[in-house]
């Protein structure tokens, strides 16, 4: 396993998809820095704290950016074999599919958790930059604690991309399912259901705001438990029943 994520991390080394990412991952921290330089032009006097740039660039990342820089990254990782054609030079080494498998999606895992810390350093950067007010290390902790629970909860909910990855082997079709999941979150913002919608539910978990509605945390964290054991089982069982040609 660990000589397959080693092999994971090689062929990332070479390809310009990780600083693209990285890129991606700046996008929303750099447009709550747009609206903080924008409101101290617009409001001198308006005060805008660190807790303020944070909490906003985590819900950008959690419910818009993040869903789509994500579900390019596993279409991606998942589809780099079928379209290179490198898969059946892969498998010809001593490895099972499920451990191939497995390495990919631990290897998405450790990608996401990348880019998270990219996006919370980079704010907290830029708040440094744009003069935010009201440090302190309870609001890194906290801050930080929410960037990575939001994050791996959003990890649970991406399976399905990689089931429509492996299903299709292109990067168009997971794509087009992560705008629509995109636009359910915008249609379900503020709304009861969005504690139900699994895309949904882990920024209202992270941020604590799912307080605020008459769903339970256990009721969002099992519907995310099923989302993604669901599609973990069509995607192992797909490729395993794959002929790899």
């Amino acid at each position: 396993m660990i000589n397959l994520l080693y092999c994971e991390f090689f062929k990332l080394k070479r390809s310009k998809m990780f600083f693209i990412s990285i890129l991606g991952a700046m996008v929303a921290p750099i447009m709550v820095f747009a609206g903080l330089i924008k409101a101290k032009i617009t409001e001198p006097d308006k005060v805008i704290t660190y807790w303020d740039m944070l909490e906003q660039t985590n819900l950008y990342v959690l419910l818009l950016f993040g869903i789509i820089v994500y579900g390019v990254i596993a279409a991606y990782l998942f589809s780099r074999e079928y379209t290179e054609n490198t898969l059946k030079s892969m498998l010809t080494v001593p490895v099972s599919k499920e451990a191939f498998l497995t390495a990919k999606f631990l290897m998405f895992f450790v990608w996401m958790m990348i880019l998270t810390a990219v996006a919370w350093v980079s704010t907290l950067f830029l708040s440094i930059v744009g003069n935010a007010a009201e440090f302190s290390a309870t609001v890194i902790m906290q801050s930080f604690k929410e960037y990575f629970l939001g994050a791996f909860l959003l990890y649970l909910t991406m399976s399905p991309f990689v089931f429509i990855t492996l299903w299709f082997k292109n990067l168009a079709s997971p794509i087009i399912v992560v705008a629509t999941v995109v636009l359910g979150n915008v249609a379900l913002a503020n709304e009861e259901l969005a504690v139900l919608f699994p895309w949904s539910s882990p920024y209202l978990i992270a941020s604590r705001d799912i307080a605020k509605y008459n769903y339970s945390i256990e009721t969002a964290l099992v519907i995310i438990l099923i989302v993604f054991f669901i599609g973990v089982f069509l995607s192992f069982v797909y490729f395993k029943k794959q002929d790899v040609k």
